[in-house]
């Protein structure tokens, strides 16, 4: 090789996971490396946050209800009059009918 010419930049991890041993080496080097301990604490986090959070507002009935009233999006009119019931629209239709019919003769 000419002494001015560079070799060919490639990369390391490339050329550990070209051979068989290379896989496990590579795969050592990042557990080594605390990726294992790593892993494993963002595995805790991802199920400690949540189970923790729905503790904290569960059994917290002030904290529950915060959350309750904070997040309400449905919000109902007042209740208005109520339509008559079966009972009184027969009663009605009765009348209606009578009085149509003494009307007519």
């Amino acid at each position: 090789r000419p002494a001015g010419e560079q070799r060919p930049q490639t990369p390391k991890l490339h050329l550990l996971l070209e051979t068989g041993r290379g896989k496990l080496r590579a795969m050592n080097r990042s557990l080594r490396n605390g990726g294992a301990a790593l892993e494993a604490f963002k595995f805790a986090c991802y199920l400690a946050v949540p189970i923790g959070m729905t503790v904290f507002v569960a059994y917290n009935p002030t904290m529950l209800n915060k959350v309750i009233q904070n997040r309400k999006y449905v919000v109902y009119p007042p209740e208005g009059p109520r339509p008559p019931s079966n009972e009184e629209l027969w009663e009605k239709l009765g009348k209606r009918s009578q009085d149509n019919g003494s009307a007519a003769k």
